[in-house]
């Protein structure tokens, strides 16, 4: 063989012969025989591994070759077990392909290019991860300066091995399955990347750290949270916490030692007597009321009022209200999105009960929403909108027939006249009365909510077909749009001004006018399908923390308990991870659920939050409660 000044190390048994002494195989047939028949195991040290590989080595200048596929195979289940299983077999196979030409190492010890892939290990904190992750293996030389060809193999094998992981990591990697390890409501998975192809991109980039750093999300929120998370991390944002204590409930026209703090940390104008002559700054004046007001707001501290409560005191005593933990979970979730979100798309954000239409980066809509209970959640997930439909009729599913309407139709009644419901047999509507409903099953007959004013659905529902059966739609009951937290609903998603979404959605993909979409509901037909000319992709997230255009942190609720789940996950507790699973039901189900039939009170799916974030009951019975379930401002 032919000296040369590069170095190869030979990390496969494809270069090297165990049976031959200083030969080097040059053959695929010496190649099989020499796996085949040599396949015990050997052990993590280095004398141990040099004992029992006994490589033998053919070496000119920086030319050598050592035995790191067989090392590969011989640790998966002992050294090298804690990495993923496909990127051991990616790394045998790439090694292999280049005859054992090495990345990171020469006779000489590290190269350039390792030092540059162990910074990246080094300063993985600043992405979110942990870089004692990746913690780089020594080095360390002999008495003579030289090193141990079997040490060179295990360095190198090693540091392909923390580059494949650190990439995996940056693409959510470390959180595999969420839907099975977190809840079933979290249909997202890890957006990561062909080992193989992780690797043959990391020998040709130029800059090792530069490309592994290259693969974290590239969304825009996930670098303005992660700013946030390195400044807190720094004690910048720290800087600019002001503490306030504990203290008694503070109104309008009072005055005390902490208003002035309130009104700095608010920062809030200077105060004004109501006759508008100035104030002492522990005054509380109208202008400080208006902004704790909307501090209460933004954080979804309830009630909004301008009372003073040690609530608001804690909330405004941690700097912009977001942890650490926080930080990360949400910067976790970013890892699952789509690297394209769309050029066009619609962002439904649960914890916020926002959604916003963006275009081109620019959010050009946004609406508030109501979304699933706590027992009947809205699932996160994206999908192609596909069609909007106008006047929808609400198909009343087996199960209301059954619980809610039969007991009625077999005792005489005709319970879905007062409900404002219709019967169908074959198309032809039926007399209810009529029918021996213990001998004909309801399950044969179609029974719906025709368009309406009461109509569960409301005048519009826009479809983005889904397994979870989930779907944004109109509502005739518009209160609970007023409240802050609105987890009210069996999993769909109800639009306070559904039409001006309409407007947005259609203007763009058809081009239509307002008055066009108006005269859609005032002159259309029933169940009138608008399919689109290109499908729109929807994603249902669950961010609880987002930077907003001023360049604040606006945080929210963690209603379902998702973001302490992916906490515990990226701790490693995962035996304290309280798992959820996804209901089975129909698009139907969702339907009326979300309409006049609602979350049936006995399933205690009726809940509100209260300005400290725990969950009450909803106390509404009689008619108020049934009125409330039928016009659709139930659950």
């Amino acid at each position: 063989m032919r000296a040369t000044r590069s170095l190869f190390i030979g990390l496969t048994l494809s270069c090297i012969s165990l049976a031959s002494a200083h030969a080097v195989p040059t053959d695929e047939a010496t190649v099989g025989q020499s796996e085949q028949t040599d396949t015990a195991p050997k052990p993590q040290s280095s004398e141990a591994l040099q004992d029992a590989a006994a490589p033998t080595v053919e070496a000119n200048d920086h030319l050598v070759y050592l035995p790191a596929t067989r090392l590969l195979a011989a640790n998966a289940k002992k050294a090298f077990a804690a990495f993923d299983v496909a990127d051991r077999q990616a790394l045998e196979q790439f090694y292999a392909a280049r005859m054992g030409s090495a990345l990171w190492v020469d006779k000489n010890g590290l190269l350039p290019d390792a030092k540059s892939l162990i910074t990246a290990f080094e300063t993985a904190d600043n992405w979110g991860l942990r870089s004692t992750d990746y913690k780089a293996p020594s080095l360390k030389a002999e008495a003579d300066g030289t090193y141990k060809l079997d040490d060179l193999a295990n360095v190198e094998t090693r540091l392909s091995l923390l580059a494949l992981k650190y990439a995996r990591d940056a693409r959510g990697g470390r959180i595999a399955d969420p839907r099975n390890q977190l809840s079933e409501y979290l249909d997202r998975a890890p957006q990561t990347l062909d080992p193989r192809t992780v690797i043959d991109s990391l020998v040709k980039a130029t800059d090792k750290a530069a490309y592994l750093e290259s693969l974290q999300p590239k969304q825009p929120q996930f670098e303005l949270l992660r700013q946030k998370l390195l400044a807190l991390r720094s004690g910048t944002e720290n800087a600019k916490i002001i503490n306030i204590p504990n203290g008694p409930s503070l109104k309008p026209g009072q005055s005390h030692s902490q208003i002035a703090m309130l009104r700095k940390a608010l920062e809030a104008p200077a105060a004004i007597k109501r006759d508008g002559s100035p104030a002492e700054d522990t005054y509380y004046d109208d202008g400080l009321a208006r902004a704790v007001q909307d501090y209460k707001k933004k954080k979804g501290i309830e009630p909004a009022s301008a009372v003073v409560t040690n609530v608001l005191r804690r909330s405004l005593s941690t700097g912009e209200g977001v942890s650490e933990r926080a930080l990360l979970s949400n910067m976790e979730e970013w890892r699952w999105m789509p690297d394209d979100l769309g050029k066009f798309h619609i962002e439904v954000n649960l914890p916020e009960f926002n959604v916003r239409v963006v275009k081109d980066g620019a959010i050009v809509h946004e609406e508030r929403i109501v979304t699933g209970s706590i027992r009947t959640q809205t699932p996160i997930f994206s999908d192609m909108m596909r069609t909007i439909v106008f006047q929808p009729r609400w198909n009343v599913p087996d199960s209301i027939k059954i619980k809610e309407l039969l007991p009625g139709l077999r005792a005489g009644g005709d319970p879905l006249r007062r409900r404002g419901l219709v019967m169908e047999r074959n198309g032809r509507k039926v007399n209810v009365t009529s029918i021996n409903w213990y001998r004909n099953d309801i399950r044969n007959y179609h029974v719906y909510q025709p368009p309406g004013g009461s109509n569960a659905l409301g005048v519009v529902k826009f479809l983005f077909p889904n397994k979870h059966a989930v779907y944004l739609h109109d509502t005739p009951s518009k209160s609970l749009f007023t409240q802050n937290v609105r987890a009210f609903s069996h999993g769909c998603m109800r639009v306070r001004n559904p039409l001006e979404l309409a407007d947005a959605i259609l203007g763009e993909d058809q081009g239509w006018s307002k008055e066009t979409i108006a005269s859609l509901v005032s002159q259309g037909p029933e169940e009138n399908e608008i399919t689109l000319a290109t499908p729109i992709p929807v994603h249902v997230t669950y961010f609880t923390a987002r930077v907003n255009n001023a360049g604040d942190v606006e945080t929210f609720g963690d209603i379902y308990g998702h973001e302490k789940r992916i906490t515990l996950a990226l701790q490693g507790r995962w035996r304290e991870i309280v798992k959820t699973k996804e209901p089975k039901i129909s698009p139907d189900d969702i339907g009326g659920e979300d309409g006049w039939y609602g979350a049936d009170s006995r399933n205690n799916g009726d809940y509100y939050y209260d300005e400290r974030g725990r969950r009450r009951k909803t106390q509404t019975s009689g008619v108020g409660k049934f009125l409330q379930q039928v016009f659709g401002g139930g659950f």
